[in-house]
């Protein structure tokens, strides 16, 4: 029916690189005024930090495509197949409503009156073009619109209880490389001299 979109925090992506550059340039400082094997002792606590932002910030997103919403958050993924969809609500962020439960998406929280207060032009139209940011209004429209266009189609039908639900699994490698840059700063924090 449509190609897949793809929805995260423009500010996230924003923050987690300037995050990533103050610690590169804090390395750098502390190499140039310590010497070299202290610059590189800081190396695991700055990739700590750094990764840590970017798993709050940079890889949480919503995809929605024919087969579904998938919902990346900051410590796990849910599949919602539209079959078992049942709509979708802007409250603090998106919350997609799915047979036999919900799930809040991190990468879209609701926009602020002052944001939208931006975009607004005097004439009521919004700024930005073709552009929308990943808030929950957008990617909740987003959502409406192709569920609305798979039941136009035919693809989707009254029968849901045969479907299967939601799927959830933790995101396995994001955790991983936390948890070994943890032990890494641990370890050169406690042995480096």
């Amino acid at each position: 029916m449509g190609p897949t979109k793809v929805f995260f925090s423009m500010y996230g992506r924003v923050l987690t690189v300037a995050v990533g550059v103050v610690g590169v340039m804090l390395c750098a400082a502390i190499w140039t005024s310590d010497g070299a094997a202290a610059g590189l002792r800081t190396l695991p606590g700055v990739a700590l930090v750094t990764w840590a932002v970017a798993m709050l910030f940079w890889l949480p997103r919503v995809e929605v495509s024919d087969g579904g919403i998938d919902v990346h958050n900051v410590v796990r993924s849910v599949h919602v197949p539209w079959p078992a969809f049942e709509g979708a609500e802007t409250r603090w962020s998106l919350e997609v409503s799915y047979r036999g439960g919900t799930v809040s998406a991190w990468a879209a929280p609701r926009s602020s009156g002052s944001a939208r207060w931006l975009r607004t032009r005097r004439d009521g139209t919004q700024r930005g073009g073709g552009t929308a940011a990943a808030t929950a209004e957008t990617v909740a429209a987003a959502v409406a619109e192709r569920h609305a266009a798979l039941v136009a189609a035919g693809y989707l039908d009254a029968r849901r209880d045969e479907t299967p639900g939601a799927s959830t699994r933790w995101n396995v490698r994001q955790l991983a490389v936390l948890g070994a840059l943890v032990v890494a700063t641990i370890v050169v924090t406690t042995v480096g001299g």
